[in-house]
């Protein structure tokens, strides 16, 4: 099983509440060019799982724009941030693509790797690809892929 890690691009600093947080200009230019390098070498998603909030469901249409025939599903466990009940969520599906929060991927990276908390961090629209033996994985995953916006044109 492959399992795929996104956090959203670059959002507002202050909006009327932090679920309310919308990409900016700079969000989605950065978000569109790791888009394009994942599509460009073949990846894509089973399924998109992402947080219901502003910043994280814009980051998912834009995942889903490009494969509309893939669902795309909000889930409140990615807002929440603990890690077992999105684990539970994206067992429930082929291939998932996970669109969250930092340091929420970046914990989840680090659980399936193996890592201590805390030792993997995620820029904004970065991304992870990860072999699992299954959901809750029994042993560490294996990386396929780290992409940060910084290394794409």
């Amino acid at each position: 099983m492959r399992i795929a890690l996104l956090r959203h691009g670059i959002a507002e600093d202050e909006s009327t509440t932090d679920f309310d947080r919308a990409l900016t200009e700079a969000g989605w230019l950065e978000l569109e060019r790791v888009l394009d390098a994942l599509t460009h070498a073949g990846w894509a998603p089973g399924t998109i799982l992402h947080s219901p909030y502003v910043r994280t469901t814009q980051t998912a249409a834009s995942v889903h724009a490009r494969f509309p025939h893939v669902p795309c599903i909000a889930t409140d466990a990615l807002a929440i941030g603990l890690l077992d009940p999105i684990m539970m969520a994206a067992s429930r599906h082929v291939d998932p693509l996970l669109v969250g929060h930092e340091p929420t991927m970046g914990n989840l990276c680090g659980r399936l790797l193996g890592a201590p908390t805390g030792a993997i961090r995620f820029e904004r629209a970065g991304f992870a690809l990860l072999e699992v033996d299954r959901l809750p994985a029994t042993r560490p995953a294996r990386l396929l892929s780290f992409l940060s916006p910084m290394w794409v044109g």
